[in-house]
This record gives C-alpha cells, structure tokens and sequence, in this order.
C-alpha cells in the first residue's frame, strides 16, 4: 500500500478549507485544531485587493477570540529576482500588530498571486510555532520573492489555539485559496480495510486517509533509464484536481555535477521562455547560500548531482498547473548527494504566464538521465 504513515488508516487528514474570489475582509476558520498534533496548512493563490500587501495570520481560542496582540516573533531567509535585480538576506522581526507575517508585499495584479505552506502545533500549552515558506510575485518590476524557511512563534500564552485567522494587513483579500490537513490520523479504525464501501475504502494510488475523496491520487509515474534524455508528461495535469504534488526520487545524471531542470508542457511542447528561480541552500558542511537566477529556459530543482553510486537527488514539489489567473509557481525542498557533500535545497521557480499547462519535463542540464524516478500526485480537496 503506497500510504503516508505506519498504520495504513494514517495520514493527513483535510479538516478545514477556504476559497475565496472576491474582495473579503478576513477568513476565519474555528474549532479545527483539536489535540497536540502537527497540522499542514497549504495556501495557494493568494491576492491582496491592494498592491504590497502581506498575508498575515493570529491564533484563535476556543471562543474565536485573539490568544494575543503583540508577541508574535519570526525570522528566516529571502531572495528574489526579477526587474528591480536579485537579492537574499536574512530577517527577523517582533510583529506589534497582533499578526504574523506569511507574504510580505504581494501584488494585486491579475498576473500576480502568493503560495505559502505552513507546518504547526497549535493546539498546545507551549509556545506557539509555526515553519512556514513562501513564493510570491511582489508586483515590482517582475519580482519573484521568495521566504525560506522562516520560523514564527507566539510566546507568554499557555491557552491552546483551536482555529485561525487570515487577512490582508489591513485591507481585502482578493483571491485565496486553503486547505488544512490534520497529520497522523486514523480514519474508521473499526472498519475492515479488505472492504469496499462507498465512503470508505483502501486503494494502492492513495497516499493519505481511507476514505474515499482525500488523500493523495497517484495519476503518473514513469522511470528514466540509463540513456534517456528527460522524463516528460504531456499530459498528467487536468481540472480533475486544483493541486498537484510531485515527487523526484533517486536522481542520478549521467555527466558529473549537474542540475535537474523542468519545464512546463503544453500539449507536447516545452515552454522555454521565461522562468524566474529563487534558492537557499545548506551544507552539511555547515556553508549556506541564497540562489537567484532571471530570464532562464527553465525552472531548477536540484543543483550539482554527481555521478557514483552512492550520490543521487530526491525532492517533493507543490504546484497549481491549471490555474489561468496567476503566474505558475513550482515550490519546491531537495537534498542530493554531490561529491563530498550533503545539500539541502528550499526553493521556487515562477513562470510568468496563465495557460493551464497538460504536462511536465524533467532533465539534466547536460547529458542524459542514469536515473530517477517521478511520480504525480493530484491532491483531492
């Protein structure tokens, strides 16, 4: 069984959701966060009603009221690229308003939008905190902004958090849509799982709970072989599903110290023309550095792959291929195996266009592929 966890009736759970099309002042969900366990909060499409604005979040109690106003701390990395030149640097901040920060400065245009991911233990009597990343179109001269790994955590309160709340730093939200999953939970213990039923039931291409409709429905997969030039979808992506999750697995080149690349796929042709990359890396070594690149032919997922046995990538990627109304960010976190070191990559490329894209390619930058596998994941709502 390809599931998500050590129990098969474990995995991640959707308990909350929001989409939102038209100018709304806050989302508020309540009553989801339910015991000490981690939830994975997933953000796509973002868009303030008014140009630099930030997506911003509070806890909520038990009685939908602030657990605080002030003591919201956070730090991380950056880096952009685009018109206005390219950047990174670290942050850090004390936020006085009563909100954290996830988005800082999103633009309001049709072509502009925020994806952000969050990982947290809310519902707790300690601190608390949040990892959360995010990728978003500033809306400043073609800038691609991207927020590694930052930390945020709310101190000096012992009262667990039971809901959230989003906004626009004062001001509408445009556009926005989210999801939150519950990680680690058994769903219908005391049901068979060698039985169908019609609302609940075990399927080999689902990653996630058994119940029929959630989860993570595997729609591709394919596997390179020693010789092969790239592995490409033509198409994997349709309207059945809204996000898309895609796994790179034991990637190897066939030419030292290469990069993994994707493109785009439209029909059966790749787009060539105009990807925006953004990186931050970390050594085992202990050396760290933030990667930009404009104008490319391609999108990055992994740098610097060698060649031995024992050295490949692996990686896990979000994205929202079908959507038409925002450029189409590819989120992504590797590790691979170069040489005498072991690299951490969290990263995003941004691809300034509308199209609903059918597929994907995945390739070296030189040579062909030794190995690797890529599997698509369309993530049931």
């Amino acid at each position: 069984m390809n599931y998500l966890g050590t129990d098969p009736r474990e995995g991640a759970v959707l308990v909350a959701s929001s989409d939102v099309t038209s100018n709304t002042g806050s989302i508020t969900l309540t009553g989801i966060f339910e015991s000490e366990t981690m939830y994975f909060i997933n953000i796509m499409d973002f868009r303030p009603n008014n140009d630099q604005r930030s997506l911003q979040y509070r806890w909520l109690d038990g009685s939908d009221n602030a657990i605080s106003i002030t003591n919201y701390h956070e730090g991380g990395r950056y880096g952009y690229s685009g018109g206005a030149g390219s950047t990174g640097g670290v942050y850090a901040a004390d936020r006085t308003d009563g909100y954290a920060y996830i988005l800082n400065g999103g633009g309001n245009a049709g072509d502009e939008a925020g994806h952000a991911e969050m990982w947290c233990v809310p519902n707790t009597t300690q601190e608390k905190m949040a990892y959360h990343s995010g990728h978003y179109h500033t809306g400043t001269d073609e800038d691609y902004f991207t927020e590694f790994g930052t930390g945020t955590r709310l101190n000096t309160s012992a009262t667990v958090a039971e809901g959230i709340e989003f906004r626009a730093s004062a001001f509408n939200i445009n556009n926005i849509s989210i999801r939150v999953y519950k990680l680690g939970t058994k769903v219908n213990p005391l049901r068979s799982l060698k039985r169908r039923h019609t609302d609940n039931w075990v399927d080999s291409n689902y990653i996630g709970g058994a119940v029929k409709g959630q989860g993570w429905a595997k729609i591709a997969q394919a596997t390179a072989a020693d010789g092969d030039s790239a592995i490409q979808f033509n198409d994997c992506f349709t309207d059945n599903y809204k996000r898309y999750v895609i796994t790179a697995t034991d990637c190897r080149p066939s030419t030292n110290d290469q990069h993994l690349l994707t493109q785009w796929v439209d029909g059966t042709a790749p787009e060539t023309s105009t990807y925006y990359s953004t990186t931050f890396h970390a050594d085992h070594s202990g050396s760290t550095a933030t990667g930009i690149s404009d104008d490319e032919t391609h999108g990055l997922v992994m740098g610097n792959v060698g060649t031995d046995a024992s050295e490949a990538g692996h990686a896990i990627m979000w994205c929202t291929p079908r959507s038409t109304n925002t450029p189409k960010f590819l989120n992504y976190r590797s590790i691979q195996h170069m040489g005498s070191a072991i690299r951490y990559v969290n990263g995003s490329n941004a691809y300034n266009d509308a199209t609903a894209f059918t597929g994907i390619k995945f390739y070296f930058a030189s040579g062909n592929m030794e190995s690797g596998t890529i599997k698509i994941y369309g993530v049931n709502d």
